[in-house]
């Protein structure tokens, strides 16, 4: 078997990795299961709790604020519960700097305990969230008969 001599090259014999002039910032190279190569970006995600794991929730604006730690890109939202909702959806707001960054609000249908099954899925408007920005989660509705707890809402994507 023949050994590896990459050890052993100068710099200047060195070559950089497969496509590297036209990947994109911040992303690294990765080899999927078939072998093949691709760039990608490290997914990373924010879990925010809007309430405790038992009592039941209220409708109202900022049950949460945090700022966000660095720039960030969204390419998902999703939520869940511990008590699910009945009679009515539970549906949650995303704000950044006080304006919504959804055109469709994250919604848990009812009897269900996560958003990932909702009837008509949340829609990112603003996936491009600013350093230093304010973001707040409203509860605008909750279930009618049984209002819903342990709400937690996730923003997924990836650093800029």
């Amino acid at each position: 078997m023949a050994s590896n001599e990459h050890k052993n090259l100068s710099n200047a014999n060195l070559h950089n990795p497969k496509d590297f002039s036209t990947a994109a910032n911040s992303t690294h190279l990765r080899k999927d299961s078939s072998g093949n190569l691709s760039w990608t970006v490290d997914t990373e995600s924010f879990v925010a709790a809007l309430s405790d794991e038992t009592t039941a929730l209220t409708t109202g604006a900022a049950k949460i604020t945090f700022r966000m730690p660095y720039a960030f890109t969204l390419t998902a939202v999703r939520a869940s519960v511990t008590t699910a909702p009945t009679g009515s959806v539970l549906t949650v707001d995303i704000n950044e700097g006080g304006s919504t960054i959804l055109s469709t609000k994250l919604t848990i249908d009812v009897s269900e305990t996560t958003s990932t099954t909702a009837a008509t899925p949340a829609v990112i408007s603003d996936s491009a969230l600013a350093d230093d920005s304010a973001i707040t989660m409203d509860i605008d509705t909750i279930g009618s008969g049984t209002a819903g707890a342990g709400l937690k809402v996730t923003l997924i994507g990836y650093q800029v």
